[in-house]
């Protein structure tokens, strides 16, 4: 299962705006580069450390691929050797007369090659298994483009988020200015009482309080978007996307089945590389106690008598590995075993896979439908707003009342402000368990 990405600010699944906790981050004069969603995917699968490290396992695999491709050929080899001894290597007593001595220096060299004919498969086996061990790199550099590109979409949707949440705020604040105003001229006048306008001056400023928290969001949201795309920690992110007052379609065109999206996933296939990968090495333990046959030729050269001679020559090599099979059984077992862990594992884990599946797709539809209440709840909040509204002016509502309403409306527009990122990051992530990260 994939790892949800965290960020150190904690925002509550792009909540109300009311849940934000964050360290000051001090305002810089870093000018801000503005990127599309698009754009910023583009940079953080460019300069991604993992992904570098992913591409370079990649190639490290291409190269294991070429190395056993070489196996085929036949393996030449070089030696020479040169010996001088402090008394003669053979010696002969002729008649108990005397010692006859001969060999007490020589040299030899030679060339051959060996040919495999028939390695017990380990040849044939090694070679798929690199290739399956390069198949399944590229799967997981597949994994990584796609975690980063998540991690982006979680980064770009909390800024466009927290921007929106500041929106609200500022005009709420605003709203308040013109109330303060109005009411203070109205205490000035002898017809309103001085708490009323203690009342909005409270108000307003706990939402400047509220939007310091926000500024100091967005900042951090910048400075980690930047890192995230690869142009450090000096640098500042700005996106200009808005929340889109309409409601989205509902996302029908994107239902997939579960049982059919399986197959793209990057998570099963690389289970069912790993069925076959414990397979190929099932086949070469086996291969390990079988007999083993190879063709050599070669040429030699040796002068050992004072007299120089080379010549050439070729053989046929068997060996069986008789007594290696007392241990062999048990490795070969050992294989089995994995093999069928294996097995178990693709099984087990591609169930839970079409659970994550689902679990994304109900979180993407949720998303949705709490959106439709958000906008519904907002059109109902302003007209509240604007009846509690005009019932203080008329004389017949208080001013906590039109405050309250304020605070409704404000609550309504966050809601949907929530809503809306956590539909956008849950459509990325219900492509990604379904193998359709673009």
């Amino acid at each position: 299962m994939k790892m949800i990405y965290k960020t150190i600010i904690c925002i509550a699944a792009f909540g109300t705006g009311t849940g934000i906790c964050l360290a000051h981050v001090p305002s810089t004069a870093t000018t801000d580069t503005v990127c599309t969603l698009d754009e910023c995917k583009q940079m953080a699968v460019a300069n991604n450390a993992d992904i570098y490290m992913a591409d370079n396992n990649l190639r490290a695999a291409i190269e294991t691929r070429r190395e056993a491709f070489t196996k085929y050929f036949p393996q030449v080899s070089a030696g020479g050797t040169w010996f001088k001894t402090h008394n003669d290597v053979l010696e002969y007593n002729v008649l108990d007369l005397f010692t006859l001595g001969i060999i007490n220096k020589g040299k030899a060299a030679g060339i051959w090659a060996l040919q495999p004919v028939f390695a017990g498969g380990r040849i044939v086996n090694g070679n798929k298994l690199a290739k399956v061990g390069e198949e399944a790199a590229r799967i997981r550099k597949e994994q990584s483009t796609n975690q980063v590109q998540l991690q982006t979409e979680a980064l770009y949707w909390q800024l466009v988020t927290l921007k929106a949440q500041k929106h609200t705020v500022e005009s709420a604040i605003t709203m308040l200015d013109t109330l303060s105003r109005q009411v203070g001229e109205a205490v000035d006048a002898g017809v309103a009482m001085r708490n009323d306008l203690l009342k909005v001056d409270l108000k307003r400023n706990g939402y400047r309080a509220d939007l310091v928290n926000l500024d100091n969001g967005i900042e951090l949201i910048k400075m980690l978007l930047a890192q995230q795309v690869g142009l450090g920690v000096d640098a500042r992110v700005d996106v200009n996307e808005a929340v889109p007052d309409t409601v989205p379609v509902y996302p029908e065109a994107l239902f997939m089945n579960s049982a059919e999206a399986l197959g793209l996933t990057s998570d099963h296939r690389l289970l069912v590389k790993n069925v076959e990968a414990k397979e190929l090495e099932k086949r070469m333990e086996v291969g390990n106690y079988l007999p083993q046959v190879g063709v050599a030729a070669g040429w030699f050269y040796h002068d050992v008598f004072n007299q120089s001679h080379n010549f050439g020559g070729v053989m046929v090599t068997v060996s069986i590995p008789i007594s290696g099979w007392w241990g062999g059984s048990h490795a070969i077992k050992r294989k089995k075993l994995e093999l069928e862990n294996a097995r178990t594992e693709l099984s087990n884990l591609g169930q839970k896979l079409e659970i994550e599946m689902t679990d994304k797709w109900d979180n993407l539809t949720a998303a949705h439908r709490k959106m439709t209440l958000a906008s519904e709840a907002i059109a109902q909040s302003k007209e509240n707003l604007r009846l509690n509204q005009a019932y203080y002016e008329a004389g017949i509502s208080t001013i906590t009342d039109l405050l309250d309403a304020q605070t409704l409306y404000r609550q309504a527009q966050d809601d949907y402000t929530g809503a809306y990122g956590l539909f956008k990051l849950s459509e990325a992530q219900y492509l990604n368990a379904t193998g359709r990260m673009k």
